[in-house]
């Protein structure tokens, strides 16, 4: 239930980093929690040294940059891919 949990928040992340990052539509406080959560997730789950859990904290740290800086379009496409496809495999 918790990984679906999860899942489900990972999709929703990169829907709202992808729409933000776009077309600039979310507050920027909306997204830096987003990617806060993206990062505390991996740093919790990184005990395991597994590659989502680091790519979760690469992800996170990109989210939360979004909000000073503006991101080139190939970053936020690729981010975006990797936490939506993440997220609908822990769905299955």
């Amino acid at each position: 239930m918790i990984i679906k949990t999860l899942g489900i928040l990972d999709v929703v992340i990169g829907i709202l980093f992808f729409i933000s990052g776009i077309f600039n539509l979310i507050p920027a406080t909306i997204i830096f929690i987003a990617g806060l959560f993206l990062l505390i997730k991996g740093i919790v789950f990184i005990s395991d040294f597994n590659l989502p859990s680091i790519l979760d904290i690469i992800s996170g740290a990109i989210v939360i940059l979004s909000t000073l800086i503006t991101m080139p379009t190939l970053i936020i496409y690729l981010v975006t891919i990797y936490l939506i496809q993440k997220g609908m495999f822990s769905l299955l």
